[in-house]
């Protein structure tokens, strides 16, 4: 073999090996940030909430609805809904609150991208029929979404609130979501 055929196979094997590098690269990036197997981050904030009941005052179990305006990491400044939020009695009233479970069978977050993130919640909490303040307290998981959420999975930690008689409210939550 001369010089000049060596130096061309020397040449190729080097442009072979950086094509490798360079996919290898590429690929370890885009499977570090996305997927069922994501990487794990931290996942906080609070949100306004404005309710629609969608039940008679006093009916159980209640059914309402829940428009929110969050401030969320990995998504900032969020809006987000559901059309129905179980509630049910979990046990007698005792003086004038009642011990309540909540279920919320689909949240959905929109992030200013347009990228969804979909979630549950199951909670429990309490009505004080005095104050006109419902309290929750429960877990809120992530069951994917659309674009960069597609895959997205975790949990949370949620607490909140919200008063009868001016139908809003917040709450604050604190976990970690894989996406």
């Amino acid at each position: 073999m001369d010089d000049q055929t060596r130096n061309e196979c020397a040449s190729i094997r080097r442009l072979a090996a950086a094509g490798i590098a360079a996919l290898a690269l590429i690929t370890f990036a885009s499977g570090v940030d996305a997927g069922p197997k994501g990487k794990d981050r931290p996942f906080n904030g609070s949100c306004d909430t404005f309710i629609t009941p969608l039940t008679a005052p006093g009916v159980f179990p209640a059914i309402i609805a829940v428009d929110t305006a969050c401030n969320l990491t990995h998504l900032g400044s969020t809006t987000g809904s559901t059309d129905l939020e179980l509630i049910i009695p979990s046990g007698p009233p005792v003086g004038t609150v009642l011990p309540i479970s909540v279920s919320v069978p689909l949240i959905v977050y929109n992030a200013a991208d347009g990228d969804q993130l979909f979630s549950t919640f199951a909670g429990t909490g309490a009505i004080d029929f005095a104050t006109g303040v419902a309290t929750f307290d429960g877990t809120e998981t992530f069951l994917g979404g659309t674009g960069r959420f597609l895959n997205a999975s975790g949990q949370t930690h949620t607490v909140g609130a919200g008063s009868l008689f001016t139908n809003r409210g917040a709450f604050t939550t604190s976990g970690n979501i894989s996406y």
